[in-house]
């Protein structure tokens, strides 16, 4: 009898539109669309004209997410992930959108940030893509949105760039508002602007040879469309467009191309924004997969049921981003690799005594990474600089909240214990201090092993001898500094484990 898996549902309640899909996932992990819904909202006019949702539009969006609220009791749904971007995220009134959405509709929005809609739409990216494309070769991807441009590069698999500017194609319209009126050539003045915010990628992007170049949006897909294409746009196609559209009004575009009335705010800006993109890359062909963010998000639920290679693919992404900030950072890649090693391996060897899970983990992987990019500000303090570097990136996949523990796991990674007296440790949630205490001290260990920076230690092995715990060092050298050094930074681990540190060393023979 084949197992049968729950149905899922994605909904994003974006800037220019708010969408829902339901889909059915068989063990397999192939996932089959049920409903796919779109309709318009004005959320994003109204956040980038007047800083605020107005009641009005509220009120729509409520009515629409009560239709959704419906489907899902129809299908049945239990499992389903609704986020909100930067149309609801810069709103001032934004705790009340989401409260009054709660309450009428019964939805809990949750307000993701750039680097985690990144991640999801990667997500959806590695769902359509050969694995060779983004393993092998050089690869721009640039996620147009309503609110931003999102442009990031891959050299083998690896994040060797990524940027986010607020030139996003709604955010464009009405921020040029006052100058379209005043214009007598607006699109000219747009691609100025838009030149102007990309000058600093000009001189990134310049040199790379890049073998692909791929371009998310729902505008840009039309774009395609246009251009007698599904998914990819020939630049010699496009040159051709773009000049025939710079010379027509807003009513001529929207009736030449069948738009509706949000597309039409848009749809030059997205035009004269990829135009701008194609100056800076030379790039002959672009290839628009047919995604969106609710693809990433259906798929990051499934992931959750069942484990996928994209599922692997994208963590990978996660942590390529996070090595992107620490080689920015001046990093000393072998020794934060060997931390990293460590750390993981101790939290691995002590998860019955810690009893953390999977996203605690990967907290405590980003950290070890990361937990000397403060030496690049200044050795006085470095923890403190690290703790304000961590705090102020987007890292792919990761929210602001998994941020802040982040941040506090490496900015107690010296002889200083958290404290009450300490107002960015207070300000956490119980669960949360709990969280950051026994992260930190794994991360003291971690680093304590490496104290050198000569990668002495291959090994370690931890065996538990009633209330004591038996760290057993495996080393080629003599890791004295490394013994004494653990020795006095078990002190917070012994806290927050209520177990005994017991350490040994034992020497590595061919």
């Amino acid at each position: 009898m084949e197992l049968k898996l729950p149905l899922i549902a994605a909904i994003d309640v974006g800037s220019n539109y708010i969408q829902m899909i339901i889909a059915e996932l068989n063990p397999e992990g192939q996932i089959k669309i049920l409903e796919d819904v779109i309709q318009p909202t004005a959320i994003g006019r109204d956040t980038f004209t007047m800083g605020r949702i107005d009641r009005k539009t509220i009120q729509e969006t409520c009515e629409i997410l009560k239709g959704f609220s419906q489907l899902l009791k129809d299908y049945r749904v239990k499992d389903y992930h609704a986020v909100g971007t930067s149309g609801i995220r810069e709103a001032e009134n934004r705790e009340y959108v989401l409260e009054l959405i709660r309450l009428k509709t019964k939805i809990e929005v949750e307000i993701i940030n750039s680097a985690q809609e990144r991640f999801f739409m990667y997500r959806a990216l590695r769902s359509r893509l050969p694995g060779p494309l983004l393993a092998e070769q050089t690869t721009l991807i640039v996620n147009l949105a309503s609110g931003g441009v999102e442009t990031s590069i891959y050299e083998k698999g690896a994040l060797i760039f990524t940027e986010y500017l607020k030139i996003g194609s709604l955010r464009l319209r009405e921020t040029l508002a006052d100058l379209e009126a005043k214009s007598i050539n607006f699109p000219a003045v747009m691609e100025e602007f838009i030149d102007s915010k990309t000058s600093l990628l000009k001189r990134f992007l310049q040199d790379i040879k890049f073998t692909n170049f791929i371009m998310i949006g729902n505008e840009v897909r039309t774009v395609a469309n246009l251009c007698g294409e599904d998914q990819r746009i020939e630049v010699e196609d496009f040159t051709k467009l773009y000049e025939k559209l710079l010379i027509m009004t807003d009513d001529q575009i929207t009736r030449t191309c069948g738009l509706v009335k949000n597309q039409a705010d848009t749809f030059l800006p997205t035009v004269i924004t990829l135009h701008c993109f194609l100056k800076l890359t030379h790039a002959r062909q672009i290839y628009v997969p047919d995604i969106s963010l609710k693809n990433g998000l259906i798929h990051d639920l499934a992931d959750g049921l069942i484990e996928s290679p994209q599922s692997k693919d994208s963590l990978n992404d996660m942590i390529s981003s996070v090595w992107y900030i620490a080689n920015r950072f001046g990093a000393d890649r072998r020794h934060a690799e060997q931390v990293e090693k460590l750390a993981l391996s101790l939290f691995d060897q002590t998860g019955k005594i810690h009893g953390l899970g999977q996203q605690e983990r990967l907290y405590l992987q980003v950290a070890a990474i990361l937990h000397a990019v403060g030496y690049f500000i200044s050795f006085t303090d470095h923890q403190e600089h690290a703790y304000r570097i961590i705090r102020h990136h987007n890292i792919m996949g990761l929210s602001a909240r998994d941020l802040i523990l982040i941040a506090n796991i490496v900015r107690y990674n010296t002889q200083e214990s958290p404290s009450h007296q300490d107002e960015n440790y207070e300000g956490l949630m119980d669960r949360d201090k709990i969280v950051v205490s026994k992260l930190a001290a794994l991360l003291k260990l971690a680093e304590a092993l490496d104290v050198s920076h000569k990668n002495k230690v291959e090994k370690v092995e931890v065996h538990r001898k009633g209330e004591q715990l038996i760290f057993t060092m495996y080393s080629w050298q003599d890791p004295f500094l490394e013994e004494w050094t653990f020795q006095n930074c078990s002190s917070l681990f012994e806290e927050v484990t209520g177990m005994q540190v017991i350490v040994k060393r034992k020497g590595l023979s061919l």
